[in-house]
């Protein structure tokens, strides 16, 4: 009994990490703050990632962002219909959705927030 627990729990613990994924950047940080200011991001999503699935997710957003996606090279670009910083933590949601943890920017990693925090918080000039 006890091993079909561990097996149960194991089963899970690869399950919920499989379900994880990174995506990156093709632009430097310094490109990426100069973009954020209009409220553009660009992310390249992983191989597995097709045009259905980003389609899926992003169905609910539309109200508050458009996107493009170019199946060639995996990159979503997103575009504020406003800027603000609740349509910011809803493309946030709309990564969440799409089941992604970490964005990286160069040779650095981010957390989700984190990236949030650096990269799409609208700070006050």
């Amino acid at each position: 009994m006890r091993n079909i627990f561990l097996a149960i729990f194991i089963s899970f613990g690869f399950f919920s990490f499989a379900q994880q994924i990174t995506i990156s950047s093709k632009l430097n940080a310094s490109e990426i703050t100069k973009e954020a200011k209009s409220g553009h991001f660009q992310w390249v999503f992983p191989a597995q990632t097709t045009a259905e699935t980003i389609q899926n997710t992003a169905k609910y957003y539309t109200s508050s962002f458009t996107y493009t996606y170019d199946a060639s090279t995996q990159k979503v670009d997103v575009y504020p219909v406003v800027d603000s910083d609740e349509v910011r933590r809803i493309m946030l949601r709309f990564l969440g959705a799409n089941q992604v943890n970490k964005i990286v920017v160069g040779e650095e990693s981010y957390e989700l927030y984190s990236f949030y925090e650096k990269f799409m918080k609208i700070k006050g000039e």
